[in-house]
C-alpha cells in the first residue's frame, strides 16, 4: 500500500518549518495536478516525491547550494536513485537492507571542468559504495581499509582519485540521510 503525506504531516515528523518545506516543495516538484494555491486540496506526496523535495532541501540547506544547482543534481542524479531504490521507502532494489548492513553510499560530485580547467555547466558524480571494511588497531592509531565499488555519471567522468582531488567536490552522504528520513517517518507518533 503505497501511503501519502501532507505538507504539515511532513513537518512535523521531519522537524522542518512548514514553510521552508512547502518552499523547497515549489523549486524541487512540479505542479501538484490536483490544482494550485486556491484549490483546496493540500498536496499529498508519496515517498519518491518526498524524497526527492528532502534531498534537495539538503542541498540548500546543508550544502549551501542554490535552487538551481540543486534542481541540476536532482535531475542528474535521479535515474540512478530510482534504480537502486533510493525512491521506494523500502528499497525496492533492496538498498535499504544493504543500508541496514554494512553498505554505505557516498556521493561525491564536482563542476565539469573545460579544457582550460575553468568549471563548465553541470556536474560529475562519483558514486561510492562501501563493500567492506576493515580496521587494524596500531600503537597511536587506526588503520581503516575501505574497499569501495565505483559509478560514474557521466561513464567517462573519471575514477575516485580525480573527484578526491578537485578542490570544488562535495559529498551526500546518502545511505544516513536516507535512514535518518525513513527513521524519522517510522518512528514519529502520529500527531
Amino acid at each position: 500500500m503505497i501511503h501519502y503525506y501532507s505538507n504539515r504531516e511532513l513537518s512535523e515528523k521531519l522537524e522542518i518549518n512548514l514553510a521552508r518545506w512547502k518552499r523547497w516543495s515549489r523549486s524541487f516538484l512540479p505542479p501538484d495536478p490536483l490544482g494550485g494555491m486556491q484549490s483546496g486540496y493540500a498536496r499529498q506526496y508519496a515517498f519518491k516525491d518526498l524524497f526527492k523535495v528532502y534531498l534537495g532541501g539538503h542541498l540548500l540547506s546543508h550544502l549551501k547550494m542554490s535552487v538551481s544547482e540543486s534542481q541540476q543534481v536532482l535531475m542528474d542524479l535521479s535515474p540512478w536513485l530510482k534504480k537502486n531504490g533510493f525512491l521506494d521507502m523500502n528499497g525496492s532494489n533492496g538498498t535499504a537492507t544493504e543500508m541496514g548492513g554494512k553498505s554505505n553510499f557516498r556521493i561525491y560530485f564536482c563542476p565539469v571542468r573545460t579544457a582550460g580547467g575553468k568549471t563548465g555547466a553541470g556536474y560529475c558524480y562519483l558514486i561510492r559504495k562501501s563493500v567492506s571494511i576493515r580496521s587494524v588497531e596500531m600503537a597511536t592509531s587506526v588503520q581503516v581499509t575501505e574497499t569501495v565499488e565505483e559509478t560514474s555519471i557521466p561513464a567517462d567522468a573519471g575514477g575516485g582519485c580525480f573527484f578526491l582531488q578537485d578542490p570544488d567536490v562535495r559529498l551526500i552522504n546518502l545511505s544516513p540521510l536516507f535512514a535518518g528520513l525513513v527513521e524519522k517517518l517510522n518512528n514519529h507518533p502520529p500527531p
